[in-house]
């Protein structure tokens, strides 16, 4: 029983391993998650800035359109031989000038905007380009730990199996069975006359058994395997 307890000691450790092994990958995960998030962010800014400065050009090119109409129509004043046609034309003239002055506003305003939105980008990069520099170097020494603890975890788990080589194969079977069933702690002691893991009283022929120590005795209620402390120091 004792070399059994030593057995589930280093199990504990090989568990304890395993978790912390298992949370490196989510941490990584995480770090990468920021990085994508980073670089999503530079390509929503550039995206923007781009489709500012496309609208910028179309309303340039509108401008232009409507500068060239209106200088167009002034060349047709003194063509025009009917008082109806001058004053036609004076009104395209007005109309051409005035959406002319709108666009021209619209042009300003969108120039506001795209430098904005150039400096929003260069914010962004700069962040992004620090992001990356620290979160890799997290990501780096998470990968060294993992690699240190998957070193670690193999060859303490050949040592356990070493050390449990000694124990009849129907023991294995049953230690590793109850803790199959998320009974972590498969080997627990008797404390009083009560089972320490599920606290439900032992028979006393459960206890007789125990106390005698020359088969494995479980708990009828949560089914671990059950032993005396004290039996066993005396043993040791």
């Amino acid at each position: 029983m004792g070399l059994l307890v030593a057995i589930q000691d280093r199990d504990a450790a090989l568990d304890k391993l395993k978790a912390e092994m298992d949370r490196i990958p989510v941490e990584i995960a995480a770090l990468r998650e920021r990085l994508e998030g980073g670089k999503a962010r530079v390509s929503q800014t550039k995206a923007r800035a781009l489709a500012l400065e496309k609208r910028k050009k179309e309303k340039e090119l509108e401008l232009a359109q409507k500068e060239e109409a209106a200088r167009k129509h002034a060349l047709e004043l003194n063509q025009v031989k009917t008082n109806e046609a001058f004053k036609a034309l004076q009104r395209e003239i007005e109309q051409a000038k005035s959406e002319g002055s709108q666009l021209e506003t619209e042009i300003l305003e969108l120039m506001e905007e795209l430098d904005s939105c150039r400096r929003e980008e260069k914010r962004v990069l700069s962040e992004a380009a620090e992001l990356e520099k620290e979160a890799s170097a997290q990501i780096a020494a998470l990968e060294a730990k993992l690699a240190e603890l998957k070193s670690r975890f193999e060859a303490d788990q050949a040592a356990r199996d070493q050390a449990a080589a000694p124990l009849p194969a129907e023991v294995l079977r049953l230690y590793a069975h109850i803790r199959s069933r998320g009974k972590l702690d498969a080997v627990v002691a008797i404390d009083g006359s009560h089972c320490r893991a599920c606290r439900m009283a032992l028979a006393p022929q459960v206890i007789v058994e125990a106390t005698k120590a020359k088969a494995l005795v479980t708990c009828e209620s949560c089914q671990r395997i059950i032993y005396r402390p004290e039996v066993l120091a005396a043993k040791a």
